[in-house]
């Protein structure tokens, strides 16, 4: 969450939803153990411009975010030495419809796209 703190207002997140990365090592940051990474979209001109991504509507914790074409089972932990996730970051984005997207495929649950509310062409990480 510390890469958040003044682009958006985690208050407000408190008890919605949101798309997290749950297999990362647990790390501290800033004294807290972090065990997830929590996906946000950015203004790729203006990093200041920062939105979550969210699942969609019906969507409960713990349902798993797939892409069509790229099916199997995660790592159980992302080995932090390797950078997997740093290595395939870039493939991740969001489209004219502001679906959360990698290399181009929309991130899903079995409800439905995960989404930003307006960044379009937005990185994602």
């Amino acid at each position: 969450v510390s890469g958040l703190v003044g682009k958006v207002d985690l208050e407000a997140k408190v008890g919605t939803h949101l798309v997290v990365v749950s297999n990362m090592k647990p790390s501290k940051m800033r004294g807290v153990e972090s065990q997830a990474m929590v996906l946000a979209a950015f203004d790729k001109n203006d990093a200041a411009k920062t939105e979550l991504v969210v699942p969609p509507e019906g969507s409960k914790a713990g349902d798993r975010i797939f892409v069509q074409g790229f099916e199997g089972e995660p790592d159980e932990q992302l080995n932090p030495r390797k950078k997997v996730f740093e290595q395939i970051q870039p493939n991740f984005g969001t489209n004219d419809e502001c679906v959360a997207t990698y290399s181009g495929t929309p991130l899903q649950t079995s409800n439905g796209n995960c989404t930003v509310a307006s960044l379009k062409g937005a990185g994602v990480k």
